[in-house]
């Protein structure tokens, strides 16, 4: 994560600053890199579609027979890249892991909305390169989960221009 204000990039005082994905979202929740359970990122990232993607594949092979075939045809064999294909061909197993973890994203940049009153929020990495399969359901939670919405401006969620190069 970042934040940038009056165009600078805030580091905090030791150079850590905006680790968001790592705030607990989920208490005892799936075990992330950094050692905590239940971070952010383990919800609304590229490795948390491909995980929830695989999930849902292993659970529901028939409905996921794009997806499927896009990989090797075991859930193991999916990537992002095959997520991404299937669900613009309609994969409605690859369109339900863009709909969860979108929903993940979404209801995490409402409280950051809370914290913070951003300009805007700006969506990077991987996962960004989807597009509007990631932004649009993040964009519904993020209405959703918004606290006063009626009593604010609404910052825009936005796919970064640089993608996955910021």
């Amino acid at each position: 994560g970042g934040i940038i204000y009056r165009d600078r990039l805030i580091r905090g005082a030791h150079g850590m600053a905006a680790e968001f994905g790592h705030l607990v979202r989920v208490p005892d929740g799936r075990l992330c890199g950094c050692g905590k359970r239940g971070c952010w990122e383990q919800y609304s990232s590229g490795n948390a579609l491909v995980r929830e993607a695989r999930e849902l594949a292993a659970e529901r092979r028939t409905e996921a027979a794009v997806l499927l075939e896009m990989g090797d045809g075991t859930p193991e064999g999916v990537s992002g890249l095959h997520i991404t294909a299937a669900a613009r061909e309609g994969d409605p197993v690859a369109l339900e892991a863009f709909d969860r973890v979108g929903a993940w994203l979404g209801s995490g940049l409402a409280d950051l909305a809370s914290l913070f009153d951003p300009a805007m929020f700006v969506i990077g990495g991987g996962v960004s390169e989807a597009g509007d399969l990631i932004v649009e359901p993040a964009r519904r939670a993020f209405m959703e989960s918004l606290v006063a919405r009626e009593h604010r401006p609404v910052a825009p969620v936005v796919v970064a221009s640089l993608g996955n190069d910021a």
